[in-house]
């Protein structure tokens, strides 16, 4: 889920995400103290009006049906207000914060995908400084992808750019991350080259559930069916319906353990860093990195999208594509330096995608027995399940 270039929309200081496909608008917002929430706030002084009316106008005793049922009706509105902003973002955000305009004072951000790229979210505004050159920094992490405050030009929020539409000669004459501070402020700006799942626990599961519209209707239906005659058959089906519900929480939750076991586990890796040769694991590589990648006895899969600098090869492409053929990798050193590399021209002959797999290789020469590859973010799409959260590149 890459940020491909889209027709420019009218750039709004905070409003909206220029230049990409996956945004349409963010807010910045500040929460509110929990007793002015307009779900909370409001309902608990109309509790303590009735009361007030109850008790010295009516009185406790002589009205008690009266009083029951206008305390049940503000409860049940109270639910229902509590339940449109579980289900509904922007009245969330009307109702429990506070409009900012200030990207460091905000605590939370508004996001509102485009058609067909999600729902609406609340994330939280994370504020920090860069250990590399020490200025404070606002961000957010949306769908698993970071987007970092522009202050100097766009005043907007943005996408980490990575080096997409670079000549072969800045490709082939890269050599990596050569200090430290290149490589902390690698680590840094892309994180790790991992896809870690995360598996919620029941409560937050089940709570999902049980605010489900369909399952909040069936919860009324029983509780409307407890006034009449046979009320224990009602409460028989709410028992029914609840252990239904957890019984499904238990089921989703083994299905996504299942799903993060089935991840590719890290491996060593030989990347050119400081001036030499090193093993790290595959979790730590970065966009820029010079890698030698070649077939192992473990068979195991290319940990991320790679341009291939040297050496040929032939890859197993199967898992992406659905295609038995093994395909044929060439390397740009044979290409015009000037060319601007481009995904979709050059991507099928030259990019090593992540997932597949070395069926043979022909090494350069000088070389640790593999190929030169550098990694780098590409714009396959949700082929690749478990890449790093910004889809690093080599």
């Amino acid at each position: 889920m890459t940020n491909s270039i889209s027709t420019p929309r009218k750039p709004n200081v905070i409003g909206s995400v220029p230049y990409n496909d996956d945004i349409h608008s963010i807010s910045l917002y500040c929460s509110k103290n929990y007793l002015l929430h307009l779900n909370i706030g409001p309902f608990f002084f109309l509790y303590i009006l009735w009361f007030l009316i109850w008790t010295f106008h009516f009185g406790l005793g002589d009205y008690p049906e009266l009083g029951m049922i206008i305390t049940v009706i503000i409860a049940i509105l109270q639910i229902i207000t509590c339940l449109f902003c579980y289900w509904f973002v922007p009245i969330r955000a009307f109702m429990q914060c506070t409009p900012e305009k200030s990207p460091w004072k905000a605590e939370l951000v508004v996001v509102k995908p485009t058609a067909n790229n999600g729902y609406p979210e609340v994330v939280p505004l994370c504020h920090g400084k860069n250990p590399h050159d020490q200025r404070n920094h606002a961000w957010f992490v949306f769908q698993k992808c970071r987007y970092i405050y522009d202050e100097s030009e766009k005043k907007t929020f943005q996408t980490i750019d990575y080096p997409l539409s670079n000549s072969f000669s800045s490709y082939l004459q890269s050599k990596g991350y050569q200090t430290q501070d290149e490589l902390d402020q690698g680590v840094w700006n892309f994180g790790q080259n991992e896809m870690f799942i995360d598996i919620p626990n029941f409560v937050d599961l089940f709570i999902e559930r049980a605010t489900a519209p369909f399952f909040v209707f069936q919860v009324f239906c029983v509780l409307l069916w407890c006034l009449d005659e046979y009320w224990y058959y009602s409460l028989l089906t709410l028992f029914m319906l609840i252990v239904f519900e957890i019984t499904l929480v238990q089921q989703q939750k083994r299905n996504m353990a299942m799903i993060r076991q089935m991840g590719n586990q890290p491996y060593k890796i030989s990347v050119y860093r400081q001036r030499k040769w090193v093993k790290i694991d595959t979790t730590g590589i970065l966009p820029g990195d010079l890698c030698s990648v070649l077939r192992n006895n473990e068979n195991n899969p290319l940990p991320c999208d790679m341009l291939l600098l040297r050496g040929q090869c032939i890859v197993d492409e199967s898992m992406l594509t659905g295609e038995s053929i093994p395909q044929m990798k060439e390397p740009i050193e044979s290409i015009d330096e000037s060319t601007i590399f481009d995904l979709e021209r050059h991507g099928k002959l030259h990019v090593l995608s992540a997932g597949t797999k070395i069926v043979q290789h022909t090494p350069p020469a000088k070389m640790q027995g593999g190929m030169k590859g550098i990694f780098f973010e590409s714009d396959f799409p949700l082929w690749l399940v478990y890449r790093e959260e910004n889809f690093n590149m080599l």
